[in-house]
């Protein structure tokens, strides 16, 4: 059995489960509530105790409700089901399926002969027994597979760094499915991986190993090899990849398009366009407006009190680099000394930093010297959300040594962003930093500004951003 029937296999028996457990609740969740007496005290349903049979003609609709949104949520594949994050998406799912379910009593049924209890009571049950289930066939498979059973055997042609990623990856994770049997081609000696030959005798090699699947490195892998590779295993049922060269450039937003017929891999899109990107600045025009009329009284006492405890402009402005390498003024509350650039030029402030204030020390650790940039999300210099825009005067030095550095102007720069909510704001690694970036701009959705935003506002509670 090879693991791709495995997984169908899990998969068919995960939907099965998922309707035992969804039907099931709703029964204990309505004997709970009318029969066992233990919740007596909740409510009075009008009417008495509704028939037990408007409840069983309610499970398939809700069935199909729940497997729609554990669709949605992507609880159908065959990745590991049974981690804290995995139960995180559960929740979720769960919440959307109660909310739709009535939603259904509402507009379709006579709401009234439903009780929300029983409702609530088979989703908190759902949600558990989904869970263990997952976690039991979890558990199942990694036993399955202990045995060798729908294990895919994993050939390498070829040798370099990318190949020495999956070889570190297997090794990394030894219950994910893959059986690394051997090297064809490598052209380096490697103790750990055995050498099962060369090219030349690929279709041999297939059929005596097993091989359900082969990695093969471009251009360690000569064009010509690699056709003559496909060409020799046509008949058999192997799996044939290919790492291109440009691996580092390609992303989760990687696909293959067809321009006029010809079949193209489009390694990079504009992130940001269409109706999504529509609604994200609709989002940052009405919510900075907002912001900036509900805090005009706050923002016009803190431009006070600076401007009388130290000489100097209320204001600070500094040239920033945006989107497409645009330069803007970005607009902060001032927090340290007048001039404090003078004969120091660019640098990052730091958490102790001399130059500070004593008001804009509290400013800072409170994010409140960043209110004015509302004003930049207005004008459309900025957004809600996005990388965090850099000093103009220190573009130049961070592109030549952080490797992707510019792929952060690909997208309008925010007042937060992926990085800072996960810890990365101020004086640390900006190699970290890019790859949090970008991480935001090759996953971006709305639901994910909205977690940035809703994470940011809890770390301004906290003092800790």
């Amino acid at each position: 059995m090879s693991k791709k029937t495995l997984d169908h296999l899990l998969i068919a028996l995960t939907v099965l489960c998922d309707l035992c457990f969804i039907a099931t609740a709703i029964v204990i969740a309505y004997w709970l509530r009318f029969e066992s007496g233990w919740l007596d005290a909740l409510a009075v349903h009008k009417g008495g105790t509704p028939p037990f049979d408007d409840y069983l003609r309610l499970i398939p609709v809700t069935a199909i409700i729940w497997l729609l949104t554990l669709k949605g949520f992507k609880r159908y594949r065959p990745e590991n089901n049974a981690t804290l994050s995995a139960f995180w998406a559960l929740c979720k799912a769960s919440v959307v399926a109660l909310i739709a379910t009535l939603a259904v009593l509402f507009f379709v049924y006579h709401h009234d002969a439903y009780s929300r209890w029983v409702m609530l009571l088979a989703t908190g049950f759902s949600l558990v027994w989904l869970f263990l289930g997952r976690l039991v066939l979890h558990r199942f498979r990694q036993a399955v597979q202990a045995q060798g059973v729908g294990v895919s055997r994993v050939a390498l042609v070829g040798y370099d760094k990318r190949e020495k990623k999956i070889i570190n990856a297997l090794d990394e994770k030894p219950n994910s499915g893959y059986e690394l049997v051997g090297i064809i081609d490598a052209n380096a000696e490697l103790n750990r991986v055995p050498h099962l030959g060369n090219s030349e005798e690929i279709l041999e090699i297939v059929q005596a190993q097993r091989l359900d699947m082969l990695f093969i490195a471009s251009p360690t892998v000569p064009n010509d090899t690699i056709l003559k590779i496909l060409h020799a295993c046509e008949g058999v049922p192997v799996q044939i990849n290919v790492l291109p060269e440009l691996s580092e450039f390609i992303s989760g937003g990687t696909a293959v398009t067809f321009f006029d017929g010809i079949p193209v891999l489009q390694l990079r899109e504009t992130p940001m366009q269409g109706v999504s990107g529509i609604i994200k600045r609709l989002i940052d025009i009405v919510f900075s407006l907002f912001a900036l009329i509900v805090l005009s009284p706050l923002m016009l006492i803190i431009a006070a009190t600076i401007r009388l405890t130290s000489p100097g402009k209320a204001i600070f402005r500094q040239e920033r680099v945006g989107r497409a390498g645009k330069r803007f003024k970005i607009y902060k509350f001032r927090s340290m000394r007048a001039n404090a650039e003078e004969k120091i030029g660019h640098v990052w402030a730091k958490n102790d930093d001399p130059r500070q204030t004593a008001l804009g020390k509290f400013l800072r650790r409170w994010s409140l010297d960043e209110l004015p940039q509302f004003f930049n999300v207005l004008k459309g210099d900025m957004s809600l959300v996005g990388p965090r825009p850099e000093m103009s005067g220190l573009i130049d030095v961070f592109q030549e040594s952080i490797p992707h550095y510019l792929a952060r102007q690909r997208v309008k720069s925010g007042m937060t962003g992926w990085a800072q909510v996960n810890g990365l704001r101020g004086n640390t690694s900006l190699e970290d930093r890019v790859n949090y970036d970008r991480y935001y701009i090759e996953n971006w959705s709305l639901a994910l500004d909205i977690k940035i935003i809703m994470k940011t506002l809890w770390a301004i509670k906290k003092g800790s951003r």
